[in-house]
């Protein structure tokens, strides 16, 4: 005797709703809505990366362009006779021909010092900062360089016999 006749499967027969279970009618659909949800997800955590690296993007070059506009300000500083550099603190707002187009505020700002490591006692500090004149003047970026009497030679106001190059 087969295992089949002792069960007796044969005659078994499912019933109505067993069988629309166990049909695989409509699982197409599902798996289709499924794979949808899928490629959405993905597409929006796709766009979200393109906003953000955007965002990232224009940011960097604002900052970059702060940067040049303080670069060239220090520069204009180094061309000038240290008898020359400015003794308070100068603003320029806005700063004209910035190469973005957009508003920016520059500060220099001078303080005295000694820089005894070198030598020199008569130093100047001209600190530099770049601010977004449309963002509530948020400063983007500070540049800082120190200028000595005695070194500064070149411009027409070095100083190298002075007593304070001496020391």
């Amino acid at each position: 005797m087969t295992a089949a006749a002792v069960i007796d499967l044969r005659r078994v027969r499912p019933s109505r709703l067993a069988a629309k279970l166990r049909s695989e009618d409509g699982v197409g659909l599902i798996e289709l809505l499924s794979a949808l949800l899928v490629l959405n997800v993905g597409i929006f955590a796709t766009l979200g990366a393109f906003t953000s690296a955007a965002t990232t993007i224009r940011r960097a070059s604002h900052i970059s362009t702060a940067a040049a506009i303080a670069d060239k300000e220090m520069e204009t500083l180094r061309n000038t006779a240290y008898s020359n550099l400015p003794t308070t603190t100068q603003t320029t707002d806005p700063w004209l021909n910035s190469p973005d187009g957009r508003s920016y505020k520059v500060q220099v700002t001078p303080s005295s010092g000694a820089q005894t490591a070198t030598g020199s006692t008569a130093v100047k500090v001209m600190q530099v900062q770049v601010s977004d004149d449309a963002d509530g003047n948020k400063i983007l970026v500070t540049s800082t360089s120190t200028f000595s009497r005695c070194t500064q030679a070149g411009v027409g106001g070095s100083d190298p016999a002075s007593t304070a190059c001496q020391n």
